[in-house]
């Protein structure tokens, strides 16, 4: 599907442009075009590589993944390519990619899939927001600024599902706890990867040194390389905290395993005098001078614990057993 929006000095906006008019609108430098394709098909290809004049590798970029966020200067246009974020429908996050190039007078921006920070501000386009009568520079900024933002709920229930583990980790630190902190700590590190690429193209776009981004608009960029430090920073400090509770249940386990074996430890030391007892009774003997002998026995097994009961009472006060 492909929208498009021309802006005039005036301040008349055309919606639903045909390719036809592209041409036009390009050779002059006082409006403003901007195209918004999703999932593009063939003749948007063709469009972009014929009226557009977009390098053959930049419509490759366009139209197929890619792996991390970048920047790239071209003569006529800069290629960007950001990231958003979102769960799929099995809750599991997930990046979501938008290209834009912008030009002297225009801004086309293509995406596989509904965005919905873009949405918005296309919306706001058709209302004559004023987003769109500053230059492509600044409506470039707003798709930015919006797209960025979207991270902070993301956030903010990573964050709270950190503080909950935290919590519940010296409660009731289960399998079930573990899992979810591994859960967690995928999810931030898919938030980490995501993010950090985005410093330096938002650090090259806030200097005001890029060919198509006017000084005057390029300090708002400073503001989405704020948003993204202090993201930056929480996912980090989220981390941190992610792998202290890992260590900590670590910990507990190895203390719970510790307990486990102190009390193996004392039933088999109980049961030591006695087992050697009945291993003597127990030998294939046709005769044993006290084998049939009531009281003998009796005075063994007295015998035996008179002397273990005070050596494992020791024993256990000297290592803190007791």
């Amino acid at each position: 599907m492909r929208r498009s929006f021309l802006y005039h000095a005036d301040g008349q906006l055309e919606c639903d442009l045909p390719i036809e008019r592209f041409r036009e609108a390009l050779k002059q430098p006082d409006q403003l075009l901007w195209v918004d394709i999703e999932d593009p098909e063939d003749v948007d290809v063709e469009c972009l590589l014929e009226v557009f004049e977009l390098h053959p590798l930049t419509v490759e970029d366009c139209i197929m993944p890619n792996v991390r966020p970048k920047l790239e200067e071209f003569e006529r246009y800069l290629l960007v390519v950001l990231q958003g974020i979102r769960r799929n429908t099995e809750g599991r996050l997930r990046p979501i990619e938008l290209d834009l190039c912008v030009g002297e007078n225009f801004l086309i921006t293509v995406r596989t899939e509904p965005i919905k920070v873009v949405d918005e501000d296309r919306i706001r386009v058709e209302k004559k927001s004023p987003i769109i009568k500053r230059g492509a520079d600044f409506l470039f900024y707003s798709l930015a600024d919006s797209l960025i933002d979207s991270y902070f709920p993301i956030l903010d229930e990573v964050e709270a599902k950190v503080d909950e583990l935290e919590t519940r980790l010296l409660q009731d630190s289960t399998q079930t706890t573990l899992v979810n902190l591994f859960g967690v700590y995928n999810e931030l590190m898919v938030l980490r990867r995501t993010l950090t690429p985005h410093r330096e193209i938002l650090s090259r776009l806030n200097r005001g040194d890029l060919p198509f981004i006017k000084p005057s608009n390029a300090i708002y960029f400073r503001d989405i390389y704020d948003h993204l430090l202090r993201m930056s920073d929480l996912v980090d400090g989220c981390r941190e905290v992610t792998t202290m509770a890992l260590e900590a249940y670590a910990t507990i386990v190895s203390n719970r395993l510790n307990e486990i074996m102190k009390t193996l430890t004392a039933l088999a030391t109980l049961a030591l005098p006695l087992v050697i007892v009945t291993g003597i009774y127990g030998m294939n003997f046709s005769e044993h001078p006290l084998l049939h002998s009531m009281r003998v026995v009796i005075h063994a097994v007295s015998l035996l614990s008179l002397v273990s009961i005070p050596v494992m009472i020791y024993f256990f006060r000297k290592y803190r057993w007791l």
